[in-house]
């Protein structure tokens, strides 16, 4: 008899604890419906944007935790392995760009535009409005969202002598793949996946690298 009274207190117990569990659940998903409602009321009713409030894969696993250092290791592979799936690379594969153009790209605060004096569907201007989160030149403004830039190729240690070595090349490529897709190597970063979303060609990434990493570059002076 006692041992019934047990079970059966624990179960009242734990009737309240179930329905709290649910009416939580329902009012996150309230929340969220809530939440989509005003992102889709901010956007054109255009076809051709509505991939902009609709998750991928990667973005519903990071939209799950707080933060990158409270994902579980498995879920932080997963999310690289997808992005680096959706790296391309230029046609000639990876050499050194144009610096000027990296140049241009890197200062130019309106990529990703897609209306320029009347609506159109095609990105009107490319560029990666970079000062905005980082410092880069020597004595230029820019943002402490981001690594500090300044003398990046130095601290690659690429030099006139070895620019054109395996080693250095290598280098390039990593540094082509951060800004292509910062996903596949920092995932859930708040930096902008440039080149999966199309802001940005991939000979648009390649001079960026160049202009960040080239000996001749000004950021290295």
């Amino acid at each position: 008899m006692k041992r019934w009274v047990l079970i059966s207190g624990l179960s009242c117990l734990s009737l309240p604890f179930v329905a709290f569990s649910q009416q939580k659940q329902k009012a996150k998903k309230s929340e969220e419906e809530e939440v989509m409602q005003v992102l889709k009321s901010g956007l054109s009713t255009d076809p051709r944007f509505a991939w902009k409030i609709n998750q991928d894969e990667s973005q519903k696993i990071c939209s799950n935790y707080p933060s990158r250092e409270a994902m579980p290791a498995k879920e932080i592979q997963r999310v690289m392995e997808n992005e680096s799936k959706n790296i391309k690379y230029p046609q000639l594969g990876i050499f050194w760009g144009d610096i000027n153009e990296g140049k241009k790209i890197v200062e130019n605060p309106r990529g990703g535009r897609y209306a320029f004096y009347g609506f159109s569907d095609k990105m009107a201007d490319k560029g990666g409005n970079c000062y905005a989160c980082h410092l880069i030149e020597k004595g230029v403004p820019g943002g402490t969202m981001g690594p500090i830039l300044t003398g990046y190729g130095k601290r690659y240690e690429i030099t006139k002598e070895n620019m054109n070595s395996p080693e250095s090349l290598e280098k390039l490529k990593t540094v082509y793949n951060i800004i292509y897709n910062s996903w596949a190597m920092y995932p859930c970063s708040s930096m902008p996946r440039f080149g999966y979303h199309g802001v940005l060609s991939p000979v648009d990434v390649l001079n960026i690298a160049t202009f960040l990493l080239h000996p001749d570059s000004p950021v290295n002076k």
